[in-house]
């Protein structure tokens, strides 16, 4: 009992957290951009671990796992290239 009365005294004494301003939509393309970039960065890092580890062990092997990680980089940066055209097109429109 003395906790929930605790935790209630604490909601009224912590300042109104303000409502963030609404995005600028360039920031958010940015971001978009970022966030494709990042997925990007990471499928070349695993596609790399793999290949690392086919190196290392002298064998031909886990040709289907290099497939996919493949298939996956290639999605991944069709993906950041096509967050890239859709922002360098809408910054033409607005200039």
């Amino acid at each position: 009992m003395l906790r929930a009365t605790l935790a209630t005294g604490f909601l009224f004494i912590l300042p109104v957290a303000e409502a963030e301003p609404a995005a600028v939509p360039w920031s958010v393309r940015m971001r978009r951009i970022e966030g494709a970039a990042v997925d990007a960065r990471r499928a070349a890092e695993d596609l790399q671990e793999t290949a690392k580890k086919v190196h290392d062990s002298r064998y031909l092997s886990d040709m289907a796992i290099l497939r996919s990680q493949l298939d996956e980089l290639e999605r991944m940066v069709l993906s950041a290239r096509m967050a890239v055209d859709v922002s360098a097109e809408n910054f033409a429109q607005r200039n």
